[in-house]
């Protein structure tokens, strides 16, 4: 009997573990930082009745895997502060019940944040009762190309975007997938749905967009999500981009001869990929004067201009010079705002 109990136990727990692990290889992956959070401590017994909660304020950054649909979490990892120290960190399976312990966590996740509230409850064994709520948002966000899927079928199955991760091969889609581009219902960026204007979508890169594939089920067509942007910009010409995506920031460097390196260039989705520019030429671009003028106003007030291209190297006054020859770059848009 000992032996029929043990197998039936060590099978529940390696289906729990093929259930986490088949999340894991389905699940969008995130890093956030919390920047409000709470945890209260409650112990099962105490020598003076009733026992007294410990309040502390949480801080920290954690990896979130958020399911293709949208509505299971795990904590794969997390490093939390808490003030005064309660000794909380998020537990790795927050739906796990497990050797007595009733742990649940309800969240919302909207692309850019998490607002959690969870119980971990030990009672039954004389630990303690926690309970923690935070918001943390995305520490990181990635910059995707995206272009309107034109299909004639009914929506949310057609009419939504193909996005893309720029200067990478695969994207992961909303439903955990590898793919070469994604397709995502909408595009939320503000208050609603992106509007581009009267901004023509001929070229097959219109859209830059920063942010992250959000996974939504829809009942009736599986699990499509939608995209939600912090920033979104237009293409300034019809060219389609070609060559890497570059964003470029103004440095501050100032000098009295040429070439003067007063631009910083970062390979976009790479981190510490940084080269110093002397120069930006976007008259090849083909754009218009109007256009060329934003995109040199946005530097000088220290926005980062969006771009593709190659380097070139010049000769200057004083040495050798490295010049962006930008084939395509990007102008901001602005958010949906509803009016209340």
């Amino acid at each position: 009997m000992k032996m029929v109990k043990y197998l039936v136990f060590k099978l529940i727990v390696l289906m729990a573990i093929f259930t986490n692990q088949g999340l894991a290889q389905t699940a969008n992956s995130y890093t956030f930082a919390i920047v409000e959070g709470s945890v209260v401590v409650t112990p099962a017994w105490c020598r003076i009745n009733p026992c007294l909660p410990t309040a502390a304020t949480v801080t920290g950054s954690f990896v979130a895997q958020i399911s293709a649909t949208g509505d299971h979490i795990l904590f794969p990892s997390s490093t939390l502060v808490t003030t005064p120290d309660v000794y909380f960190q998020l537990p790795e399976d927050p739906y796990d019940d497990s050797y007595g312990v009733v742990r649940d966590i309800a969240f919302t996740f909207d692309g850019d944040a998490i607002k959690a509230k969870g119980v971990v409850d030990s009672r039954a064994f004389d630990g303690p009762l926690v309970e923690y709520q935070f918001v943390a948002r995305t520490t990181r966000s990635e910059v995707f190309t995206a272009r309107p899927d034109y299909r004639k079928c009914a929506a949310p199955l057609c009419g939504g975007y193909f996005v893309k991760l720029v200067n990478k091969k695969l994207t992961q889609c909303a439903d955990g997938s590898l793919k070469e581009e994604c397709y995502v219902a909408s595009v939320i960026y503000g208050d609603g749905p992106i509007n581009t204007g009267a901004h023509s979508f001929a070229n097959k890169t219109p859209l830059l967009l920063i942010g992250a594939i959000v996974p939504k089920a829809d009942t009736t067509a599986g699990v499509l999500g939608f995209f939600r942007a912090k920033d979104a910009y237009r293409s300034a010409t019809q060219n389609t981009a070609t060559g890497n995506f570059y964003g470029v920031t103004n440095n501050g460097i100032l000098c009295i001869t040429t070439p003067c390196f007063s631009y910083d260039e970062q390979l976009l989705n790479t981190e510490n990929r940084i080269t110093k520019l002397s120069d930006i030429n976007l008259e090849m671009s083909g754009a218009s004067p109007d256009d060329i003028n934003w995109a040199q106003q946005l530097l000088a007030n220290g926005s980062p201009l969006y771009a593709t291209g190659k380097n070139q190297k010049y000769r200057g006054f004083a040495g050798v010079g490295v010049r962006l020859v930008a084939q395509q770059f990007y102008l901001p848009i602005k958010p949906t705002v509803v009016k209340k």
